[in-house]
C-alpha cells in the first residue's frame, strides 16, 4: 500500500462522509492509475501463487481474478463506510483505529468467556466429522469458502453429506470468492436457497473481497 497511497491519503479515507462523498473521494483521489495497475498486479494469478496461494486453487476459476476483487474493493470504499469496517482498517493500517471486529468488542468479552465451554476444536476433515456426527445432528454450518477448492462433483457430494448431517431447517452459509458455487438442481428437493437474504447480507458484508454470499436451508 505505501507504493500506492501515502499514510495521509489512507487516513483521509477514514474521514466521515456520505456515500456520495465517499464515491467522489474514491473517483477523484483514490482510484488512480497506480492503484489500478498495482492492484491488478498484486491480485493476478501469478502473484497470488507466488505469495502462497496454491496454483491448483485456480483450477476452477474463470475470468479475471483482479477485476472481481477490484469491484468489491470499490463497493467497500464507497457504498459501505470504511469507518465501520475493521477488516479494511487492518488491511490498510494494521490497526483498528475506528472499529473493532465483533469478537474484540468490549461488550462481547463476557458473553464469549461465559460460553467457552461450548466450543469444541477438531483437527480432522469435514467429511470425517460429518460421518461421526451422524444424521440430523447439526443446527447450522458456517463453511467459509471451502467449496472454492474442489470440483463441482465433489462439491455436490459434500453438500449431500452436509444435508444428511443437518437437521431440517438448518442453514448452510458460505462464500464464493472466485468460483461460483450454489446448490445444484439435483438437490432442489433437499436444499432451499435463501437468495434474498443472502444478497442483502452480501451487500452489507464488510469482508468485502468475496464475490458472493450463499445461504441455503435444509428441507
Amino acid at each position: 500500500m505505501p507504493l500506492i497511497h501515502s499514510k495521509k491519503k489512507i487516513a483521509q479515507l477514514f474521514e466521515t462522509r456520505t456515500e456520495a462523498q465517499r464515491t467522489e473521494f474514491y473517483e477523484t483521489h483514490w482510484n488512480t492509475l497506480r492503484w489500478n495497475l498495482l492492484f491488478r498486479v498484486f491480485f493476478s494469478r501469478r502473484m497470488m501463487a507466488r505469495l502462497g496461494r496454491d496454483p491448483s486453487f485456480f483450477r476452477y476459476v474463470e475470468g479475471s481474478v483482479a477485476e472481481r476483487i477490484l469491484g468489491r474493493a470499490r463497493h467497500a470504499l464507497t457504498v459501505l463506510d470504511p469507518i465501520e469496517n475493521p477488516y479494511l482498517q487492518w488491511i490498510l493500517t494494521e490497526e483498528h483505529p475506528h472499529a473493532l471486529p465483533f469478537a474484540l468488542r468490549p461488550e462481547n468479552f463476557e458473553p464469549i468467556r461465559d460460553n467457552l465451554d461450548r466450543l469444541e476444536w477438531r483437527r480432522q476433515s469435514l467429511e470425517d466429522y460429518l460421518a461421526e456426527a451422524g444424521e440430523e445432528a447439526v443446527d447450522g454450518f458456517n463453511l467459509s469458502d471451502i467449496f472454492e477448492y474442489m470440483s463441482e462433483e465433489n462439491y455436490t457430494l459434500l453438500l449431500e453429506k452436509l444435508i444428511r448431517a443437518g437437521r431440517p431447517g438448518a442453514r448452510l452459509a458460505y462464500w464464493n470468492m472466485l468460483v461460483p458455487r450454489r446448490r445444484p438442481e439435483s438437490l432442489a428437493d433437499l436444499l432451499r436457497p435463501l437468495g434474498e437474504l443472502a444478497a442483502d447480507l452480501h451487500l452489507r458484508d464488510r469482508a468485502f473481497f468475496y464475490s458472493a454470499f450463499v445461504v441455503e436451508e435444509i428441507l
